[in-house]
């Protein structure tokens, strides 16, 4: 009965984990001792039910995985899907795109959800299948290495190409300036990217209260 027990309440802790109920924070000395603790004392657990503690260390992880790639899935496919109908375009030839775009180095890092909502970003924004194509690695580039916020610097990027004439062929190209300016001028990232906005487009960016 003892066993029984300390087996739900294993799976339970572990279920909770996954639904991210309960968090493992590491921001700081206590939150990363507590988490530990934690963390110590679910291995304790298993450890003192042995094998069936195991089974169940075992059965949960591959249930939470399952789970968790059908949500995955799903999160992409809505995202698609509504990124097809932007650009009149089916679900098949959406996914087709996104296949393409996880084979480019630049889009590796950021996970299929963020691949699909930058899809969607770009086609909210009138651009086609090609455009986008063009456009994603770039994007991808330049949030990778200055962790830009994703909607933002599409839209500002979106919007630096379309106020200087040049057609999204031209987007490694124009984020290659756009980086080498950053790296090189005495301001940051986001204010870098607000100017060449605002001298392409001649509108200044929205203000921190507006937004």
């Amino acid at each position: 009965m003892d066993q029984a027990v300390g087996l739900a309440v294993l799976a339970v802790s572990l279920a909770l984990l996954w639904a991210r109920v309960r968090h493992l924070e590491f921001g700081s000395f206590l939150a990363t001792v507590v988490s530990l603790l934690e963390l110590l004392a679910l291995g304790i657990a298993v450890y003192s039910l042995g094998w069936p503690g195991l089974a169940v260390l075992g059965i949960v992880n591959v249930i939470a995985v399952l789970v968790w790639s059908v949500v995955l899935a799903s999160r992409v496919e809505t995202k698609l899907v509504y990124a097809g109908i932007q650009a009149d375009e089916s679900k098949e030839t959406m996914k087709q795109l996104a296949n393409r775009l996880a084979k480019q180095k630049e889009l590796k890092v950021l996970g299929p959800v963020q691949r699909a909502e930058l899809v969607r970003l770009l086609a909210d924004r009138n651009r086609t299948i090609v455009e986008i194509e063009d456009m994603a690695a770039p994007i991808g580039m330049l949030k990778t290495i200055h962790d830009a916020p994703l909607d933002w610097l599409t839209e500002r990027f979106d919007s630096i190409l379309r106020g200087a004439g040049e057609p999204a062929s031209k987007a490694s190209e124009t984020a290659s300036i756009i980086h080498g300016t950053a790296v090189n001028a005495a301001a940051s990232f986001k204010e870098i990217v607000d100017a060449f906005s605002t001298f392409y487009t001649g509108d200044p960016p929205p203000s921190e209260e507006a937004a």
